[in-house]
């Protein structure tokens, strides 16, 4: 068996490398602390790296990824590490979004506590030999109205402990179902404007991306009521700190909760220079259990990536083939071979590719929407997008980087559904927009489990995608097929089967199955009979 190579960069609890030791293939490396200068020269040795926060992967780290195939991040936050170009390397980028969801829960709801009800200040005040109650009016959280900005793992968790406090939970999160608020007993607001205008406390818990940077300024701010409560402990950059700052130092702000920074450590900054400010550093993910758990999962993870075995929290895949529907993986490979064959087919440069997906079949949706990739595309759209590209990029093509390479490529991808074409209740239909024509190729799985080609362009078919094809497109004239048949026996060429369709205009196309490779030769042969329009060889 392969043996593989984990470099470490970051202090991760001992419970997790001892994961990775315990595998005999794989070989271990903690270099916890290396600069990215030394980091760069010797990250193509390795198989997987594994980081916390204390390692930077941006795109210039692994222009030559080497052997590299997995990014493991032992926590949450993925904002270190650049998605996209680690997905243009065809890099699995994992995470644990779920070993310090409980931490993060409760430093939220601690720092809001603290906010709330100065509990610091008075801590404080009261150490230094004062008595001054009055000073530490606080307010309650029962009854309040909690805003909660991403309503995920830790979103939730925060929705259900404000509950239990007796507050009216509202969240916004264009990424999450309504039934999901629902279960929650969460009010789920579609505009961001409607819930500032009414929170008494709010909270935030995504991630920084270019929707979720500078969510709040000044203008936001003065959407809000008065003396709002103001909780980040999510990513420094969600708010403008100079606009939080102005609204805390004139008191339309109550108070603020705040464990992380736009620059971290925070030096000369002013928020901390305010008594309305309660601060932390950065120690979301911070207890005991925590830190043992994220180092379990992403050591677990790495460990099964390395081997092919499933594995669960790939940032840059929005969902994992092994854990489709059996007749959804069968949809998902027939994609793949639609992409291969309109490849194969067509003439001029990609202009556009549009996935239509037809019937109940296709009602779930089956990819989870991310903040931190800019495509979720739905996994038979990147199944065709990958068997498209594959023709021609081979092996450096996989279901990670295939939207990338489509963008880089000025392909433009689209998604549609559709109640029923054609004469099908259940079919995927592949559309592909050259500078020279429109191919549509639809597919089927029939109650056999076998996908099937059933339309190209007006033809109708009944084609297995496997296999190498002789694919040819004739005028109908007696003979022609049999002249085909007559030249591959001819060559020793075995055909397997044979399927096609007629058109009124007196066109027919043709897809042969064979068993044996043909080369050139016979195919201009095939190319030369009277009547012939095209011929051509699809290996699919």
């Amino acid at each position: 068996m392969k043996q593989f190579r984990v470099l470490v960069t970051d202090n991760i609890a001992e419970e997790g490398i001892n994961i990775l030791m315990r595998d005999g293939h794989i070989e271990v490396d903690v270099q916890a602390g290396i600069t990215n200068e030394a980091l760069k020269g010797i990250i193509g040795e390795y198989d997987a790296i594994i980081t916390r926060s204390g390692t930077t992967i941006p795109g210039s780290l692994i222009e030559k990824p080497g052997r590299l195939k997995i990014i493991g991040r032992a926590g949450v936050g993925v904002d270190n590490i650049n998605i996209e170009a680690a997905s243009k390397k065809g890099i699995v980028v994992l995470n644990a979004p779920t070993g310090n969801t409980l931490a993060a829960t409760e430093l939220t709801m601690g720092i809001m506590l603290a906010a709330a009800r100065k509990i610091p200040l008075a801590d404080s005040s009261l150490k230094k030999g004062k008595w001054d109650r009055k000073k530490f009016l606080g307010v309650e959280l029962y009854n309040k109205t909690l805003g909660i900005i991403g309503l995920g793992r830790i979103g939730s968790n925060v929705a259900i402990r404000a509950k239990s406090f007796g507050m009216k939970v509202i969240a916004y999160d264009p990424y999450i179902k309504k039934s999901k608020a629902d279960s929650l007993g969460v009010i789920l607001y579609d505009h961001f404007v409607d819930l500032l205008k009414a929170v008494d406390v709010i909270t935030f818990h995504t991630p920084l991306t270019v929707a979720t940077r500078n969510m709040i300024t000044k203008d936001e701010i003065a959407l809000m009521k008065d003396n709002v409560i103001f909780v980040n402990c999510a990513r420094g950059g969600i708010v403008n700190e100079d606009d939080l700052y102005d609204a805390l130092k004139t008191g339309k702000i109550f108070a603020a909760g705040v464990d992380v920074f736009e620059k971290e450590p925070p030096q000369s900054n002013k928020l901390l220079e305010l008594e309305n400010v309660f601060a932390t550093p950065h120690i979301g993910a911070n207890t005991m259990e925590g830190q043992e758990a994220v180092s379990l999962i992403i050591a677990e993870q790495v460990v099964n990536a390395l081997h092919g075995r499933p594995y669960l929290n790939a940032v840059n895949i929005p969902f994992m083939q092994s854990q489709l529907p059996e007749h959804m993986q069968l949809y998902f490979n027939l994609a793949e071979k639609m992409g291969k064959l309109a490849a194969q087919l067509a003439k001029g440069r990609p202009e556009s590719i549009k996935i239509v997906m037809v019937g109940k079949t296709f009602e779930e949706d089956f990819c989870e929407r991310k903040f931190d990739v800019p495509f979720s595309y739905q996994p038979f759209t990147i199944a065709a997008l990958k068997g498209f590209l594959d023709v021609s990029l081979k092996e450096s093509v996989n279901t990670i980087n295939a939207p990338y390479l489509a963008k880089d490529g000025n392909i433009v991808v689209e998604e549609a559904k559709t109640d029923q074409f054609d004469k099908f209740n259940d079919l995927i239909l592949f559309i592909l927009k050259t500078d020279k024509e429109e191919i549509s190729i639809a597919g089927t799985v029939f109650s056999d489990k076998m996908g099937r080609i059933v339309l190209l362009n007006r033809f109708h078919l009944d084609i297995i995608p496997e296999g190498s094809f002789l694919h040819f497109r004739i005028f109908d004239r007696p003979g022609i097929i049999g002249k085909v048949g007559t030249i591959l026996g001819n060559h020793s060429i075995n055909i397997a089967g044979f399927g096609v369709s007629r058109q009124m205009s007196g066109e027919e196309v043709a897809f042969v199955s064979v068993d044996n490779p043909i080369g050139n030769e016979v195919l201009n042969e095939i190319k030369g009979i009277d009547g012939m329009i095209e011929a051509r060889v699809i290996d699919l």
